[in-house]
């Protein structure tokens, strides 16, 4: 592993940001472990080599070099690595907020998460002209990060910029680049949906059964297979993540609670607290 995973994983189990952008150059070369997981940030991902499926909300994506993965703030992932041969690749980390403040009538850099999003693909195959191009500019951001020069922050930020320009330009161009062979339980992908979109309803296991005509233990266990995690487990971090944003947007902490279908505010306060390290009130000053 190289300098720069120390402080990788130390992101990673914090799940914020304290800048508006970090990228990371990282190579795995000894076996570890990679645990489900989400962030509070949008996150991209460079590939560069090894053997890599890439699992994001019960999808499995098989990576090829120079393949580039964006993942959605809040959504549960995690690498299955074939540790045989080296795992490398950029990552950027990147403030949710931070990227919607780049938004005009022509030009919008959340673009491509969006059509991420609406595609249901996290994966990008671009054509090898418009891959090298990227990649160039990623290595030019990855040799100013943190460089003593004058107006140095202000430079990386220009080359982020860059990147994201030609990110969403190029997604806009090769609409066709999002790769939809990603392999699926598709009932356990349309539950998923269902719970997303449903989060102040009754979302008890019977009335899951009910609704997806299951064996109840059936579902549970193709639930925790497909994604690791438990129904219920998924089910309760989707509402936290649900009322945080509420709570980040201006509503009320116990108005939030009940959108995201929380009856009982002190249960509700007790579990948010304990996963965000946070009080709810205390959610919508947090800026991290």
């Amino acid at each position: 592993m190289d300098d720069m995973t120390g402080i990788y994983e130390t992101y990673e189990k914090t799940g914020y940001l304290q800048k508006h952008f970090r990228l990371f150059h990282i190579e795995d070369m000894e076996r570890r472990e990679f645990a489900y997981h989400y962030h509070d940030f949008d996150k991209i991902i460079c590939f560069l080599g090894g053997r890599v499926d890439y699992m994001i909300e019960g999808k499995k994506y098989s990576l090829e070099p120079y393949d580039f993965v964006l993942v959605n703030r809040n959504e549960i992932h995690r690498p299955e690595v074939d540790f045989s041969m080296p795992y490398e690749r950029i990552i950027l980390y990147i403030g949710h907020d931070f990227l919607r403040t780049y938004r005009g009538e022509d030009y919008d850099l959340t673009g491509c998460f969006c059509k991420a999003q609406e595609q249901k693909a996290s994966v990008l195959h671009f054509p090898a002209g418009i891959t090298g191009r990227l990649y160039e500019t990623l290595k030019r951001l990855e040799e100013h990060t943190g460089e003593k020069r004058y107006a140095g922050e202000l430079y990386e930020e220009l080359l982020f910029l860059e990147f994201m320009i030609q990110l969403n330009e190029a997604c806009l161009e090769y609409e066709h680049a999002y790769d939809h062979r990603a392999k699926y339980n598709k009932k356990i992908i349309d539950m998923m949906r269902f719970i997303n979109e449903n989060l102040g309803r009754d979302l008890s296991i019977d009335r899951l059964a009910e609704c997806f005509y299951m064996s109840k233990y059936h579902m549970m266990r193709q639930f925790k297979e497909e994604t690791g995690y438990s129904i219920h487990q998924y089910i309760s971090e989707k509402r936290l993540l649900a009322a945080k944003g509420l709570i980040r947007e201006g509503m009320g902490a116990g108005t939030a609670a009940l959108e995201c279908g929380f009856q009982d505010y002190s249960a509700f306060a007790r579990a948010f607290k304990k996963k965000m390290g946070m009080a709810p009130s205390d959610a919508g000053d947090n800026q991290r």
